[in-house]
């Protein structure tokens, strides 16, 4: 495996230039990445997501003509 680096949600919101009601509602429509969980247990609210995932998701965007 890679050195896969794992970033938190408010690296991700700054990268992504989303709000973090957008970017959960992007998760629950499967348009962007599912976060990782960080200490076990369904209940934890420490989560991540994949550095690599979330450059993925970022390369798939359109590119917008500003002409």
């Amino acid at each position: 495996m890679s050195n896969a680096r794992l970033i938190k949600i408010r690296a991700v919101l700054e990268v992504c230039v989303l709000s973090r009601a957008t970017l959960y509602r992007q998760i629950k429509a499967g348009y962007f990445p599912e976060p990782v969980r960080l200490t076990g247990g369904k209940s934890s609210r420490s989560v991540a997501w994949r550095e690599e995932d979330v450059q993925n998701w970022i390369a798939e965007r359109q590119k917008v003509n500003l002409r």
